[in-house]
């Protein structure tokens, strides 16, 4: 069974993201509003004070928010908004999960996209640290490599 932040992060905020729509959603995460996720809080019954931050890297907008403090493997730390300013119907959304490896019993992230009711894992992501903006920072990072691939040589 799912954890609340499980629902909330898998199911709840994409389909804001997809209701709400890719231009709306970023432009008040640009303008650091959270009060268009204040209703998945409240009716979810989770105190949380998300911190929102906007990231730029032409073509693409990104919005990333923290999410409640992972207890489970699979909850998430952060989840972003991504859309492309030329094409605002592209919209991604991907999420920086807590994962536990068994086999070296450590624990480290991971970068998984939803796309529908599929989940797409990208590989390890950034180390999480107490610093919200250099966490936002890495996860932009991981998905701009994701969403920009460097061409093979």
């Amino acid at each position: 069974m799912p954890s609340a932040v499980q629902t909330i992060a898998n199911m709840i905020l994409p389909n804001v993201f997809k209701l709400k729509g890719s231009a709306t959603v970023l432009s008040a995460m640009e303008r650091r509003d959270a009060s268009i996720f204040e209703h998945v809080w409240a009716q979810t019954g989770i105190a949380h004070k998300p911190t929102l931050v906007a990231k730029e890297r032409d073509p693409w907008r990104i919005g990333i928010m923290t999410l409640p403090a992972p207890t489970e493997m699979g909850d998430a730390y952060l989840c972003a908004f991504v859309t492309k300013k030329t094409d605002a119907g592209l919209a991604r959304y991907f999420l920086l999960e807590y994962d536990y490896v068994l086999a070296t019993k450590t624990t480290r992230t991971q970068v998984t996209e939803r796309d529908g009711q599929r989940t797409i894992k990208h590989g390890e992501g950034p180390v999480m640290t107490a610093d919200d903006s250099a966490n936002a920072t890495g996860f932009f990072d991981a998905i701009m490599t994701i969403v920009e691939p460097k061409p093979r040589k």
